[in-house]
């Protein structure tokens, strides 16, 4: 009887893990159509650190990604201060802790006003930015595998690329 179950739970998590493993494939070619339709090669999607840069680029500026990535930084480094001072039973200055928050939440506007942005040069709207920012993998499969086109990134000189897949 042990066995059957073992062999059950084994079941689920080999479903769930194939399940998750087929999600994220289909992801990645959503984010490889979205690069295309912008005119960027769909293999930089594939690139962590550089897929990211390239939105920034496909969709607001590349400057607005640089300070991401610093405020991300000093996030980083304010966290790791703040717990090594709390590892050592330390008090932690508030400063370090107002300081880390602000960066965090002007990193998270950061992200919501690119995806807003994303949205506006597939011509879509705030309430879609919003989708990308909160629900990613869904509003990128309808960026990048429905009918949505590139209308060009001006603050980039990106100009508009048509392309019919179809």
């Amino acid at each position: 009887m042990e066995t059957y179950a073992a062999f059950g739970i084994l079941g689920v998590v080999m479903s769930a893990l194939a399940f998750w493993a087929a999600w994220y494939v289909i992801i990645l070619i959503a984010r490889w159509r979205v690069f295309d339709k912008a005119g960027i090669a769909g293999w930089k999607s594939l690139i962590p650190f550089y897929s990211d840069y390239c939105t920034y680029k496909i969709s607001w500026k590349t400057t607005a990604f640089w300070c991401l990535f610093a405020l991300t930084c000093v996030s980083g480094l304010l966290s790791g201060r703040i717990s090594t001072l709390t590892e050592n039973g330390e008090a932690v200055p508030a400063i370090l802790s107002i300081l880390s928050t602000i960066a965090g939440f002007v990193v998270a506007v950061i992200n919501l006003v690119m995806n807003i942005k994303l949205a506006q040069r597939f011509g879509h709207g705030v309430l879609f930015g919003l989708g990308l920012t909160f629900l990613t993998p869904l509003f990128t499969l309808i960026l990048g595998l429905g009918s949505s086109e590139y209308y060009g990134n001006p603050e980039e000189g990106l100009p508009p690329r048509r392309i019919s897949y179809y």
